[in-house]
């Protein structure tokens, strides 16, 4: 079964988390799909835009941590390189539709965005230390340039949650939709209505200003950087720790 859907309209691919049960939490395979569907995106001369969003109640958890289906470490983190890398590369218009929580990599990824959208339910949160995880994403080098550098210091070490107007404040999100069905044609419907006359120029003005702000390299490097550092956290007492002390609170609870 697939971890993601990949519908088209027009020339919108929509592509969504499935992973409803699992607050659409990343596995192995779902980190694949989402490469591998980005890469045919990118490829289709007939998609212009790409929105990203989640089945159900979340966007996405972010790493699935407890997904049975890899055990190697090294693998994990090659799929996460190459998914961060298809963001960093997608060549058209790529926009999120944050319909609740967007944690850890779900999170860090809206920076690499060219829109964000969020629905009145949206959280935010990157809970990396509590794991004894680093950032990633791109997220040490995007987030201080879309928040500042002292809000988005704040954001990543506190691990704090934000909702949708206090994401907006600092600049992570764009505009507050409405939930549903309803919001996501709505949100087709500005987009395709107001940009889609204007492809190509929107496809060179996206170069440029990516060019102009930060590099394709510096992200590809940031994101180098970042993963790593995660390839020694995973190995570090920090993570293991947090990780047993997890199911430790996890079976009391069911005890209860």
């Amino acid at each position: 079964m697939s971890s993601i859907l990949v519908n088209y309209e027009g020339s919108v691919q929509i592509i969504s988390f499935n992973r409803p049960n699992k607050l659409n939490a990343i596995s192995f395979q779902c980190y694949n799909e989402v490469t591998k569907a980005l890469k045919e995106g990118a490829n289709n001369d007939t998609v212009f835009l790409t929105i990203l969003t989640g089945v159900g109640k979340a966007y996405s958890s972010g790493t699935d941590l407890f997904d049975s289906s890899i055990i190697d470490i090294e693998d994990r983190l090659i799929a996460t390189r190459n998914f961060v890398r298809a963001f960093i590369d997608y060549p058209k218009l790529l926009v999120a539709l944050v319909n609740g929580p967007a944690i850890g990599i779900a999170c860090t990824t809206l920076g690499l965005c060219d829109l964000v959208y969020a629905t009145k339910t949206a959280t935010f949160s990157c809970p990396f230390h509590k794991l004894g995880l680093t950032v990633e994403g791109c997220s040490s080098v995007t987030f201080p340039l879309i928040m500042g550098k002292t809000r988005a210091t704040e954001f990543l070490y506190s691990g704090k949650t934000l909702n949708a107007i206090d994401a907006q404040k600092i600049g992570l999100v764009n505009e507050i939709i409405n939930e549903g069905v309803s919001g996501r044609n709505q949100l087709i419907n500005k987009i395709t209505t107001e940009l889609a006359f204007y492809k190509l120029p929107i496809v060179y003005s996206k170069s440029m200003m990516l060019n102009g702000v930060i590099t394709r390299d510096e992200l590809h490097e940031a994101n180098d950087r970042e993963i790593e550092r995660l390839k020694e956290r995973f190995n570090s007492d920090d993570f293991q720790n947090s990780i047993a002390n997890y199911f430790k609170q996890r079976m009391l609870k069911n005890k209860l």
